[in-house]
């Protein structure tokens, strides 16, 4: 398969140039993002979280350590990590013989996956790094006062100088953050603590898995912009449909199925690009379906992440990820290009792939 990896940039702009998105500027994204989080206190008994207060004033909305969580509670996480620039509501599509509890996201502003949806590993150690420490992938609008990750902010003109952060951490166990990583998060942030808030949705939860699954926006967005180099004001609309995996203790430990898993071979992404001439959206997507890419089509995600230690290694290498084919891929790509009206269409929801991942994992 040719790799089709396109760095052609807006007319009359340099490498030096940052990007100014409108809709973004002058606003703080963790205060609309505080708004949601507001919003799930207040509906915390409807929603089955919990909201703690840390001794050091940091606030903590438990979503699946020792209260239930669930489907509403996953709707508020996707919309506090797109800063309310998205929504996300539960639904539930047929794949072949059964139907599946799935996941619609969408969002006007796509810049904001990069802004707040982007995990940030710097923050915590990711879970797949042998640690001893609380370990966990962290996201949210809160990285964003702090410009990172760094090649966000080399091409987007933004800053936000709230003195609030929202975080959203996810990690593998049911464990709660205690004072000390809410100090090192909000440390981080560079807020006080009694200014953060963090929610907390573990991988082994209804409210993780469907906030995975909501990913499919930032698989699809990052490798149309960071792998293809598309600017992100030509990123104009982005929605995603997703089936949401059943929880396992198993997972990370274990073959079963994960979150990922439904990315990859049931995750439908629709986007909306404003094209360059000479551009080639038609082989972009097809280079994003899981089946143009033998590293990851048909295997389960346990199989190329734990057993061939080939998307959660260590060194985290994005870009080998995304050229090799065992990341950044979903099922099926829809691609709008906005200046010419053309549809740029690629892959399938593979449904007899999902039914044995679910049923038959190893």
């Amino acid at each position: 398969m040719k790799l089709y990896r396109i760095r052609i940039r807006d007319t009359g702009s340099t490498l030096a140039e940052k990007i100014s998105v409108k809709g973004l500027s002058g606003t703080s994204v963790n205060e609309r993002s505080r708004e949601v989080v507001e919003e799930m206190i207040k509906d915390a008994d409807a929603i089955n979280v919990d909201v703690l207060e840390l001794r050091n004033h940091a606030t903590v909305v438990d979503a699946g350590v020792n209260a239930g969580g669930g489907y509403r509670a996953a709707e508020y996480v996707v919309r506090a990590a797109l800063c309310g620039f998205g929504e996300a509501r539960i639904t539930a599509m047929r794949y072949g013989g059964v139907f599946l509890p799935a996941i619609v996201a969408y969002t006007d502003l796509p810049v904001i996956i990069g802004v707040s949806l982007y995990v940030w590993t710097e923050a915590l150690p990711p879970p797949h790094v042998e640690t001893k420490e609380y370990a966990a992938w962290v996201s949210g609008p809160g990285k964003a006062l702090r410009q990172k990750p760094d090649k966000v902010y080399e091409k987007l003109d933004y800053r936000d100088e709230s003195d609030v952060a929202v975080l959203i951490a996810q990690p593998r166990g049911r464990v709660l953050p205690d004072e000390g990583v809410a100090e090192r998060l909000a440390m981080a942030c560079g807020v006080s603590p009694e200014n953060l808030y963090l929610i907390v949705t573990p991988t082994h939860s209804i409210t993780g898995s469907a906030q995975v699954s909501s990913r499919t926006l930032e698989d699809g967005f990052w490798r149309l912009t960071e792998y293809y180099g598309i600017p992100y004001d030509r990123v104009e609309q982005m929605m995603t449909i997703t089936p949401i995996c059943p929880i396992s203790p198993r997972v990370f430990k274990q073959p079963c199925a994960w979150a990922d898993d439904m990315i990859r071979h049931g995750g439908v992404l629709h986007a909306s690009v404003r094209s360059l001439e000479g551009e080639d959206l038609q082989e972009m997507a097809e280079e994003m379906v899981v089946e143009n890419n033998p590293a990851s089509f048909g295997k389960s995600f346990y199989q190329v992440a734990v057993v061939e230690k080939k998307y959660i290694a260590p060194e985290y290498n994005l870009q080998a990820i995304a050229r090799e084919g065992s990341g950044f891929v979903v099922a099926e790509v829809c691609l709008y290009d906005t200046r010419t009206g053309l549809m740029h269409r690629a892959g399938r929801v593979h449904d007899n792939i999902i039914e044995n991942l679910l049923s038959r994992p190893w």
